[in-house]
């Protein structure tokens, strides 16, 4: 029968107890709305957050030529639109 390790608790801003670590890997605990930042990658593309983006929420730009330069478009990468947006396959 395997041995249970004593886990240590943190508090977490909603006010509860939480182990620091689950299954031998450490755990950030909550720490309210917008206050977390991510780090690292996970298979290729950054970890983004809300943090990442302006406080209204708000990442529309003026024009699609600003957005594509913005978007980081670069040599064979594609482009694509929703297919009920392209008015069929003509």
């Amino acid at each position: 029968m395997p041995i249970l390790e004593k886990t240590e608790m943190i508090v977490n801003a909603a006010g509860r107890s939480v182990p620091e670590t689950v299954n031998g890997r450490p755990q950030a605990a909550y720490m309210g709305v917008g206050k977390y930042q991510p780090f690292g990658r996970k298979a290729a593309p950054p970890i983004c957050s809300t943090a990442d983006y302006p406080a209204n929420g708000d990442k529309r730009v003026a024009d699609l030529e600003t957005a594509l330069r913005k978007c980081g478009l670069r040599d064979g990468m594609v482009i694509s639109s929703h297919h009920h947006l392209r008015d069929g396959d003509r």
